[in-house]
Parts: C-alpha cells; sequence; structure tokens
C-alpha cells in the first residue's frame, strides 16, 4: 500500500507540475493512467522526459494485482518502438521488462504478469536518441504461460515436439520453448541437435540450481540453415537439462532434438608427405583426431626451397579451413591460416618459404563436429 501511495503522489506531483508550467511553455508530458483492454496515442517529441540514455519516453500507470497478466504493444510507423515495464516514474523508474521488436518489425510488446498488487508504469520509449513521433499503445489481458513438462530425452532416440502458442515461455524474449532432461558422466562427449524447417530453433544445455535454470552452452545455426547444435564433455555427472528455444516469440513450428555420445577422439595423426603438384584425399569422421575438443584435423608435411611460393586449396563440402605452420616447444605454431579464400566453403593459402625445410599443413572443418569428405591440392 505504501508503494502504491508514493506511486500515485509521484503521478500527481508530475500532473501539478504541468499546470504550474501553463500552456505557453514545453514541458514533458505527466505520467497517463490507464487500463487493460485500452489503447491510446501519444508522440514522442523534444520536449518529453528523457531516459538515462537520452531518448524520449512517455510514462503510462496501470494498476495490477499480484500475478495479474499484462501485454502492452507499442506500434509507430515514425520510429523503431521500444518498450519497458517496471515500478515508479521519471527518475525512480526501476525497469522490470523491456523488449524492442519482438510485436514485429519495429514494434515492441512486453508480456508481463506483476509480482504483487501496485501500480506499475508502462514506459513508450525510442530506440535511439534522435527518434520522435506518434504512436499506440494498446494494453490488453495477458494469460501466463504454463511452466515447461520436462521429457525424458534418451541417447540415440530422437524426440519430437511442437512449439506452438500456448506453450512455456521464456522470460528473455518470450520465446516458447520445450525441455528435455538426460543423465549423463562426467568426460561423456556428446552431440546434441535439432532439426526445425518452420523455425529458427536454439539449443540450450544446462542443470537446474536451487529451481532455477542454469545455462552451460548454447548455440543457434551450428548444425546449418536454422538448426542448432552443441558439441560438449560433460564436467560433472547427474542430471543435465536440454531447452529447443525458439528464436524470437513469433518463432513457432515442428521440431526434433537427438542425443548422441561421441566416441573418443584417435590419436594425433602422422603428418602425410605431399608435393608441389599433389593432390590427396582426405576423409573426416567422428573417430578422426580433434584439436579444441570437436574439430577432427589431418597433417601434411609440405617441403620447399626459400623464397619458394606454394598455393594450397582445400575444397570440402563442409566449411574447409587450412592453416600452415610448424612444431614448436609449445606445440603446433600457426604461420598463416585461410578459411574462405577460394571461395565460397573452400580455403586456399599462398605460401613463401623464408628458408629451405619442411612446414605442416593442417586441414580442418571450420567449425565442430563436421564430417566428409575433402581434397588438398599444392600447386
Amino acid at each position: 500500500m505504501k508503494n502504491t501511495m508514493r506511486l500515485l503522489a509521484a503521478a500527481g506531483a508530475a500532473s501539478m507540475m504541468w499546470a504550474v508550467l501553463g500552456a505557453g511553455v514545453a514541458a514533458a508530458d505527466p505520467p497517463r493512467s490507464v487500463t487493460i483492454g485500452q489503447t491510446v496515442s501519444g508522440t514522442l517529441a523534444n520536449r518529453d522526459a528523457k531516459a538515462e540514455n537520452g531518448t524520449p519516453y512517455d510514462d503510462h500507470l496501470v494498476r495490477l494485482t499480484a500475478d495479474q497478466g499484462l501485454e502492452a504493444l507499442m506500434s509507430s510507423s515514425d520510429f523503431d518502438a521500444f518498450l519497458r515495464v517496471g515500478r515508479g516514474v521519471g527518475d525512480e523508474f526501476e525497469e522490470l521488462k523491456s523488449d524492442d521488436d519482438g510485436g514485429g518489425g519495429r514494434d515492441a510488446r512486453v508480456r508481463f504478469s506483476a509480482p504483487e498488487d501496485g501500480v506499475y508504469t508502462v514506459r513508450a520509449n525510442a530506440l535511439s536518441q534522435e527518434m520522435r513521433g506518434a504512436y499506440s499503445l494498446r494494453l490488453s489481458a495477458y494469460t501466463p504461460p504454463p511452466p515447461p513438462v520436462t521429457r525424458p530425452l534418451a541417447i540415440d532416440a530422437p524426440a519430437s515436439g511442437d512449439l506452438a502458442d500456448g506453450g512455456p515461455r521464456l522470460d528473455e524474449g518470450d520465446r516458447l520453448y520445450a525441455q528435455y532432461s538426460f543423465t549423463g558422466a562426467a568426460g561423456d562427449r556428446l552431440k546434441i541437435e535439432t532439426n526445425a524447417a518452420a523455425f529458427d530453433s536454439v539449443l540450450q544445455l544446462g542443470r537446474m540450481v536451487d529451481g532455477a535454470f542454469e545455462e552451460l552452452k548454447s548455440d543457434d545455426d551450428g548444425a546449418g540453415e536454422r538448426n542448432a547444435r552443441i558439441l560438449t564433455v560433460l564436467e560433472e555427472p547427474g542430471e543435465h537439462i536440454v531447452r529447443v528455444v525458439g528464436f524470437d516469440a513469433d518463432s513457432k513450428g515442428p521440431y526434433t532434438v537427438s542425443l548422441t555420445r561421441l566416441p573418443p577422439p584417435a590419436p594425433a595423426p602422422r603428418p602425410k608427405a605431399i608435393r608441389i603438384g599433389e593432390v590427396q584425399r582426405g576423409m573426416f569422421t567422428t573417430s578422426s583426431a580433434t584439436f579444441d575438443e570437436f574439430r577432427p584435423y589431418e597433417y601434411f608435411r609440405l617441403t620447399g626451397r626459400k623464397g619458394q611460393t606454394a598455393t594450397i586449396i582445400m575444397r570440402a563440402d563442409f566449411d574447409a579451413f587450412l592453416d600452415v605452420g610448424v612444431m614448436s616447444p609449445g606445440g603446433y605454431a600457426i604461420l598463416k591460416s585461410d578459411d574462405d579464400g577460394a571461395g565460397q566453403t573452400n580455403a586456399k593459402i599462398d605460401f613463401t618459404f623464408e628458408e629451405s625445410g619442411a612446414v605442416l599443413i593442417r586441414t580442418s572443418p571450420l567449425h565442430g563436429g563436421a564430417v566428409g569428405g575433402y581434397t588438398l591440392t599444392v600447386e
């Protein structure tokens, strides 16, 4: 009650200040009281109050009861809308939730459940300092989504699901998600993948700590297109949580998620000799030697004379990566590297020998987990 009275007093004080200034003096608009089901229009102008980052805003006050849901949608054809919901007005504002483009395009949408009875502030804001113009703000009732149902995810047994309206949503970005669990051992090498043709999927791997999800690793497009892939070595045994998440608030549709145990990597490969003018073929599999935990690789030894230049090209169906280096007391030392120098997903290095002798060519994919064949050419 004290908080409510303080907020109402602040709103009243703002209104009195507006009256004292008079109609002939440009001043910020006072906070406006609104109700759920109402749509109001406003304009962000030079006279408006400014947030801490210099962006103009209007404050709107709405009374909510504990656990009552609110959906605020801010639309404008003049600027990129930004919405904030919190407690207090003016410099006393404390943000509880915000959004930029959750309403689609440049519109902002916040879905919010009040933690307690009181008066809350919906702050109609612009994304950047120079933005001005007209906007509309619609307040609607919102039914908070249900908590997630955690389903088991077994090794080599893909699970199917559907992100659909009415399902659980993350507070961050108001995104739909589904939750799975599995039990692993410390040192397990695992691959987790989504396959979702209808939407851009995100994967999150974590654990539940004191009833809250604690993220360990995440990925967006690691499996190509709009599919996600996490490659990991578990540091601790026990139950782990996998979340399949939509990339944004409108992402939804069917998907599959899979969990695979990867074999131990092979020992470091022995370098293969390659000569200028020669083409060699290689193959990466899930049993290949790896570095950076999951990037398979092979070594090729190239010998040349001082001042001689060799063009090294790697072509593959996956995104190829090349580097040239030498072995040092600290391990492999890179002298030169390339990703897409040969166009598309192929790599190319023009290497000039500073001294006569041999260097190592290391072939690998750009991302961990890629497998398949490739060719290596030295011209």
